[in-house]
């Protein structure tokens, strides 16, 4: 299950062929008095009907401030998932085409190397892995930057502002095919660096940290030669 849902996510993130994003997550909050996580208990709330032209209004400074992040071509950072089912972290590196995503866990990783067209997944230690040549959907588990400005799929309402890992977000609400997506999208960078939402698994949330601007180094995505490819 966790190996499926790495791939569905790096696909998405990795922007191979047809996806395009970044993105990010908090780890499970504790459990408050009442029973319920900080997370739970952050969750958006049903989005409610607004007048027609300050929702036009909100939808295209939202899609603009969309727009800034996603002409952003070289980053990295380092993101938490968390779900109901699982939690994992990992690092993320973009330059130009080539996308990386190194995901931790225990004293193993699995790694995903993306030039655009083909992936390459491999494990380490154990040093083996495999070549994807298939394109990823746009739309997941969370939605990519690019998902989200199709304005036949989403519209946007704000919720105000609010900081967060040192950003100054404009926090919004929208809706997918699950329910409620709430986001905190930085205004100096244009990228979601929060989400909340649900899926058919229950809610989950994406955070970044350690958010780095320009070029990470060409080694970064050289497979090693000692990996063995299947």
């Amino acid at each position: 299950m966790i190996v499926f849902l790495l791939f569905i996510l790096f696909l998405i993130l990795s922007g191979c062929d047809r996806a395009g994003t970044e993105l990010s997550v908090t780890l499970p909050s504790a459990v408050n008095g009442a029973g319920v996580t900080e997370d739970a208990a952050d969750a958006p709330q049903p989005v409610e009907s607004m007048d027609p032209s300050a929702a036009e209004q909100d939808n295209a400074e939202i899609r603009s401030l969309l727009e800034k992040g996603k002409s952003i071509l070289n980053l990295s950072y380092t993101a938490v998932f968390s779900s109901e089912e699982n939690q994992f972290v990992y690092e993320y590196y973009k330059r130009d085409n080539l996308t990386k995503m190194i995901t931790t866990e225990g004293g193993s990783q699995s790694i995903a190397v993306c030039d655009g067209k083909t992936t390459v997944y491999y494990n380490l230690p154990e040093k083996t892995g495999f070549t994807m040549m298939e394109a990823g959907d746009d739309m997941g588990l969370v939605p990519s930057t690019e998902a989200l400005l199709n304005e036949v799929v989403y519209t946007f309402k704000t919720m105000g502002e609010e900081s967060l890992s040192g950003y100054l977000c404009q926090v919004v609400e929208t809706e997918d095919e699950f329910g409620v997506l709430k986001l905190w999208i930085s205004k100096t960078l244009g990228l979601p660096i929060k989400y909340i939402g649900s899926d058919d698994n229950g809610w989950y949330s994406l955070e970044l940290t350690d958010i780095q601007l320009g070029e990470p180094s060409n080694s970064i995505f050289v497979i090693p030669s000692d990996i063995r490819l299947q």
